[in-house]
Order: C-alpha cells, then sequence, then structure tokens
C-alpha cells in the first residue's frame, strides 16, 4: 500500500498577526510599522499512520514562513524590536516544536498585507516566491506534507502598544492585525473499506472487490491564487463502453502504483457483508485520495467480480444526502465515503447488490463531510 494514501492524523498552523504604525514627533515624516506574530499554539504532530483523520485534527505544519507585502507584491522587511537585527520570517520543524512569538518591527508603511507559506520544504526568497506559479496534484497526496498558504489585508485595531529601542526611546505604536488560517489547496476522499446491501434471496454468494480509481480531476493548481490548470484528467472517456473500461483497468501498471489508483482484495458475502480493506499484513488500510478543491467532480470507478463474472462500478455524482449532490468541493474538507442518503461514520462504501448489473453500471456515492480543525490562535498584548 502506497505510504501517500494511507490516512494520517495532522496538525494545524492558524496564526494571527498584528501591525503597528509608529509614532513620532515629526508629522510629516513617514511612520513606520511593527508586526507581531503570535504563533505560539502550533503543535506538530508526528502520527502513525493508518490513522484517520477525525473531526479536530489539524493541518500538519513542517515549515513555515511569514512574508511581508503590499498589494502590488512588493516586499518588505521588519526587525527586532529594539532595531538592532532583521526579524526572523522562517521556521523549521525543530523551531515550531517549542512554543514561540515572532515579531516584526520597523517596517516600511507601505506595507499592507502578510502572506504565510508552509510546507514549500525550505526557506524562499521573496523571488523565488513570486516565480512560484504551479503545484501538481500527484505531489498533493501526503496529508502530513501539503502545501499550506493564506494571506490578509492588515486591519487597525484601534490599541496600541510600546516598542524600546536601542536607541533609548520608548515608540509608542498603534496595532494593525490580520488573522491567517492555513488551509491546503486540496479535498480529502477517505474510503474504509465496502458494505453490500445483499437482497432477501442474494443473487450473489461472493463478491470481489479488487480496485479503485479516480479520474475528472485537475492536474494543478497555481500555489498563491489556487485556480485550477491544465485539462481535466481522463483516463476512460466514455464509461458506458466496457471494452474501453476494461482494457483501462485490466492493463498492468509499469513502475509505483499513481496516486489516483489503488489494488487490494476485499471479499464479501452475504453472510459478512462488509469488509475493510487490509494490507498484505492483515492491517486496516483505509486509502486516501487528494483533489483539488473546485467544482469540476471527480469519478471514482470501481472494479469487482461477482461469483468470478467481472463487473464494475463508477459514480455518477456525490451527495450529502439523498436529494443534495455535492457540486463544489472545498480546500481542507475531507468526503468521506458514506451510503446513498444514509451518513455512515465508518468510511465503507455501500453498495446495493441491484447496481452490480451489466446493464446499469453507476454508483450513487453519498459522502460524510468533516471539516479538518482550524485553531486561530490571537496575538497577545
Amino acid at each position: 500500500m502506497k505510504l501517500s494514501k494511507l490516512m494520517l492524523s495532522a496538525s494545524i498552523a492558524a496564526i494571527a498577526l498584528v501591525s503597528c504604525n509608529k509614532q513620532d514627533t515629526t508629522p510629516e515624516s513617514k511612520r513606520l510599522r511593527s508586526v507581531d506574530i503570535s504563533i505560539d499554539n502550533i503543535v506538530i504532530t508526528k502520527a502513525a499512520a493508518g490513522d484517520k483523520i477525525n473531526a479536530g485534527d489539524a493541518v500538519v505544519v513542517n515549515d513555515f514562513q511569514i512574508f511581508l507585502t503590499d498589494a502590488s507584491g512588493n516586499e518588505y522587511t521588519g526587525k527586532v524590536k529594539d532595531g538592532s537585527a532583521a526579524a526572523q520570517s522562517y521556521w523549521t520543524a525543530a523551531d515550531l516544536s517549542e512554543a514561540i512569538s515572532a515579531e516584526f518591527h520597523y517596517v516600511d508603511p507601505n506595507c499592507t498585507k502578510v502572506v504565510a507559506v508552509a510546507n514549500m520544504g525550505k526557506e524562499l526568497t521573496f523571488a523565488e516566491y513570486k516565480a512560484l506559479t504551479t503545484i501538481n496534484i500527484d505531489e498533493q497526496q501526503n496529508s502530513q506534507n501539503l502545501v499550506l498558504y493564506d494571506a490578509k489585508d492588515l486591519v487597525a485595531t484601534g490599541n496600541q502598544h510600546s516598542d524600546p529601542n536601542v536607541d533609548g526611546t520608548t515608540y509608542v505604536a498603534d496595532i494593525y492585525k490580520a488573522d491567517l488560517v492555513m488551509t491546503p489547496r486540496v479535498s480529502r476522499f477517505e474510503v474504509d473499506g465496502f458494505t453490500v446491501k445483499f437482497n432477501d434471496e442474494p443473487k450473489y454468494d461472493e463478491i470481489n472487490i479488487t480496485q479503485i480509481a479516480f479520474q475528472n480531476y485537475y492536474p494543478k493548481t497555481t500555489v498563491f491564487e489556487g485556480a485550477e490548470d491544465g485539462e481535466p484528467v481522463i483516463y476512460m472517456q466514455n464509461l458506458a463502453n466496457q471494452a474501453e473500461v476494461y482494457n483501462w483497468l485490466d492493463t498492468p501498471v509499469e513502475g509505483e502504483v499513481p496516486w489516483y489508483r489503488d489494488y487490494f482484495d476485499v471479499t464479501i458475502t452475504p453472510a459478512a457483508p462488509t469488509a475493510d480493506i487490509k494490507d498484505a499484513d492483515g492491517n486496516n488500510a483505509p486509502l486516501a485520495y487528494h483533489i483539488f478543491s473546485c467544482d469540476l467532480v471527480p469519478v471514482m470507478v470501481i472494479k469487482l467480480t461477482a461469483d468470478g463474472q467481472p463487473a464494475y462500478l463508477y459514480s455518477k455524482g456525490f451527495y450529502k444526502d439523498a436529494e443534495t449532490p455535492v457540486t463544489t468541493f472545498e480546500e481542507g474538507k475531507i468526503y468521506r465515503m458514506s451510503a446513498k442518503g444514509v451518513v455512515e461514520n465508518d468510511g465503507s462504501i455501500p453498495i446495493d447488490e441491484d447496481d452490480i448489473d451489466p446493464m446499469d453500471r453507476c454508483l450513487e456515492i453519498t459522502v460524510d463531510v468533516v471539516d479538518w480543525a482550524v485553531e486561530l490562535v490571537y496575538p497577545e498584548f
């Protein structure tokens, strides 16, 4: 089982920023700004593979960086409180393992915006930041290393604090703030296993489910705007064409199995109608798939056999309940598989026995929508 598919618990970065106008005695001079960042509640959780992301879990932050900008994309820098050195603007996982507080002082008054990025893997120069264009969906499958982003304008609070300077002067500063919530660019689909709803007189004695694949998704999105890029990826053009579908499903994958496809062996009978996906050692091995958040509805294809006869199902939509289709997939939301019109918490995909039919291979799937946790952290003054 691919590590990128295993469900991984996570932690969050949600931060609050404040900026201040330095008051001076020269009315015509430019006032400099200070920016205080309180991030002492960031938690780094290294969860064991195989854990499901639950409501209340948060997104992992491995590294974190702040840029001070304006609406035109110009960069500004800050100093420590006494003005003697440049302020820290990049933090590694080791830095974030302890409670920290960051401050930017003596910032140009033209600075009006704060941009934060996380899990970029290294400290970026501002030129590198501006040159970044897109991220690929195949690089966003590990829930412990998702690119996170947010940007907010500075807003005046009407409060003040004091900035003692190395020159011996204490400057009174007006406080501005911008509350940031670090958010991934992806929606997450979770699958634990399958449940077949057999008829009172079952049509089949044994059903073997052996493959899941996703298609109809965007391959790229822009890092900072979240705008999808490229043509939707489609492997099977006509899902009603059995020859085309079986040809694709039965063609062996060369090399590593890609993120959008998984092989396994789940056996279901009328006596045991529910089964979880397991790995080679017999441990539960739930699957997860990340897709860029947008209004393009992905398609899930399931390969199976019914009493040895090949069959497949494909989703024609996802639903919150029997009447409400999901038409927009949101950033940072978990779409956990459930039944038609029934919200179940176990993450299994129930399949009606009657859906397994050569003439009708569509499957409506209802999803239990679970929010990744967002913890807002506010500064103390």
